[in-house]
């Protein structure tokens, strides 16, 4: 298994590993050739400032390469940053649908209360019902059931009228 984060690069590329290798033999080799075929130290000092203008030409380019080195480090910062703003607009528009959510869970609950308090009333009218259609009670608890009854009915029609019509959407 590979657990190497795919994001992450290797600081040195390969390929410069072999270039460094090829540009040091090649002076090496530079140098053992110089001994070989020039004899003496003038000849060989005559020959080196030759390549005075090479240096100056392989420090130019040096100098070129880590300008563009800072343009390409520049364009990915700015690549960054763009993310950076993404990412922060995702996570407004995440925070937005979470107060959303939040809302509408307020709600159901609002709705679940109100849905338990009729059921609960709904429930005590029933009782009173039986208490009114019972035959073995006497005219003192059949009219205080029916007043409580109309409490009741009184507290539903409350209810209904708090909740209103707006807050129905027939669905």
């Amino acid at each position: 298994m590979n657990n190497r984060n795919p994001l992450t690069k290797k600081t040195t590329p390969p390929n410069l590993n072999i270039l460094l290798l090829v540009v040091v033999g090649i002076w090496v080799l530079s140098a053992i050739l110089i001994l070989v075929f020039f004899d003496n130290w003038e000849t060989r000092g005559t020959f080196g400032d030759l390549f005075g203008a090479v240096n100056a030409l392989f420090s130019g380019m040096a100098f070129a390469g880590l300008l563009y080195t800072i343009i390409l480090q520049k364009q990915d910062i700015n690549l960054q940053r763009e993310e950076i703003a993404a990412n922060r607009l995702e996570l407004k528009k995440s925070a937005k649908a979470q107060q959303n959510s939040e809302k509408a869970l307020k709600e159901q609950v609002e709705q679940m209360k109100i849905t338990s308090k009729l059921n609960a009333l709904n429930t005590i009218i029933n009782f009173y019902n039986l208490q009114i259609a019972n035959p073995n009670n006497n005219e003192e608890i059949i009219a205080k059931s029916r007043e409580k009854r109309r409490q009741a009915i009184k507290e539903i029609d409350a209810l209904i009228d708090w909740v209103g019509d707006d807050d129905y959407d027939g669905n």
